[in-house]
């Protein structure tokens, strides 16, 4: 038995594991400003969704020594639909497997408290036309700051700082401090100092659903800054998904999905704030979210890094050049004939025979559960058609030539309407919405428009 603790001390939490405390602290004019009579219930939930892959890593239950947490069934169905995922980094495991694992080990877990009155009512003031918004310097997060920057509304910008992703924090920190000087606005480092509890092999249990801890570890900010919105960076091709062997419905990166942005937005309901969960990008797809930002925003796109930064060529080098992401944005740009030294790429050999496995369209990537589902491949083959119709050489060009060519001809109308097309809209505020729309729509003919001369050559 595992028996989790946790403490309300001042400006946090403190969580204890084992003779082990975790604290997350905020500073204090924050926590001066979240309602004293949300604490408990906020240190409840809190500790329960940093530690709930605990009984999966264990192989024993938890015992946490409060009451039930509010947000547990909110967070019990994102991972139900989210778990799944795994299948496509480990595919000797059925989803079923999977679903058994985490049923199983969430059986036997117990609250060991009674229950109390939460004190918290709904906030009174009026929420500010500012946002929050979970920043990593990919291509998503940083159009959004664009497009935010465009509508001046007031943005506060946060990198969640995992303590086992070394590289990928301290290429991001000299990234901040550049942005900084460049564009006079902050990147913020939240610690997550708990984030060296999840696992680092295996099936790295922990990792599933972060994105949701992020948001709720936030949840104090929304107090002290009012903000009214929290935007996330997850595009159009989120809410895809396939069948699995076993005749599951599966979406690999099902917590980006838009039904995972409506269960996300009980967080704040639960605290009886209305700050808005949403994502700017989430009508369009990642090579017209590349076209954009490099079009309407070049300064801003010259601080992309979309790299997993997990080997050791990430130690030094901005982009690894090793991994399926570096190999995805760098097909997206030379499609538009961007320079990759643009944002920092330097390595020119992306489309040698070496890097074939990199690439969904050559083979099922296992960096990630994306990769591994095939979701992706369709948009990389037009990315790859624009590349060779820009120009582009290499083995890989060839091969793409050889193999795809003839498909990609036929099919090109069909994959231009999809992947430059104007998606769903669901989870943009409805003040921003026709502001947003309006944008992509000039930038749309725009890119057609320019992608049509190129394949005329």
């Amino acid at each position: 038995m595992i028996n989790v603790y946790r403490k309300i001390i001042k400006n946090g939490v403190e969580i204890k594991i084992k003779n082990k405390k975790y604290r997350f602290l905020y500073p204090a004019f924050v926590w001066g400003r979240f309602p004293k009579g949300l604490h408990r219930s906020f240190a409840d939930s809190l500790t329960y969704i940093s530690t709930w892959h605990l009984p999966l890593v264990n192989k024993e239950p938890v015992a946490y020594h409060f009451p039930h947490p509010l947000i547990e069934p909110v967070f019990f169905k994102i991972l139900t639909y989210s778990i799944p995922m795994n299948i496509f980094e480990n595919q000797e495991i059925k989803t079923t497997e999977f679903l058994k694992k985490f049923y199983n080990a969430c059986f036997q877990n117990s609250y060991r408290c009674l229950n109390y009155l939460s004190l918290g009512k709904r906030t009174k003031k009026i929420l500010k036309k500012q946002a929050l918004v979970l920043f990593s310097f990919g291509k998503e997060s940083l159009l959004t700051y664009g497009l935010l920057k465009e509508m001046e509304i007031k943005t506060y910008l946060f990198f969640m700082r995992e303590p086992q992703s070394t590289f990928e924090n301290k290429h991001k920190k000299i990234l901040a401090e550049k942005f900084y000087k460049k564009n006079g606005d902050r990147v913020f480092f939240f610690p997550i100092s708990i984030g060296r509890l999840r696992q680092s092999r295996g099936f790295y249990w922990g990792w599933d659903i972060i994105l949701s801890q992020y948001i709720f570890f936030l949840l104090p900010y929304f107090f002290a800054y009012q903000t009214r919105y929290v935007f996330l960076g997850n595009e159009q091709s989120c809410n895809f998904y396939l069948y699995d062997n076993e005749g599951y419905l599966i979406n690999p990166v099902f917590e980006q999905s838009i039904y995972a942005m409506q269960h996300q937005q009980d967080i704040p309901k639960q605290f009886f704030i209305n700050t808005h969960i949403g994502s700017l990008v989430e009508p369009i797809h990642e090579l017209f979210i590349t076209y954009i930002l490099h079009h309407r925003y070049p300064e801003v796109g010259a601080f992309q890094i979309s790299c997993f930064s997990e080997n050791k060529n990430a130690k030094k080098k901005r982009w690894c050049g090793c991994c399926e992401k570096c190999a995805r944005i760098y097909v997206f740009l030379r499609a538009f004939n961007l320079s990759p030294k643009r944002v920092g790429f330097y390595d020119n050999n992306m489309f040698s025979v070496k890097k074939e496995s990199l690439y969904t369209i050559f083979n099922k990537t296992a960096d990630s559960a994306y990769g591994g589902s095939g979701l992706g491949k369709e948009e990389q083959l037009l990315a790859f058609y624009l590349a060779y119709k820009n120009g582009a050489v290499g083995d890989l060009i060839n091969k793409f030539k050889k193999n795809y060519l003839r498909y990609v001809e036929q099919k090109k109308e069909r994959l231009i309407n999809e992947f430059f097309g104007i998606h769903s809209s669901l989870s943009l505020p409805s003040e921003l919405r026709k502001k947003i729309i309006t944008i992509f729509k000039k930038e749309q003919q725009q890119a057609l428009d320019y992608v049509y001369k190129i394949i005329k050559k």
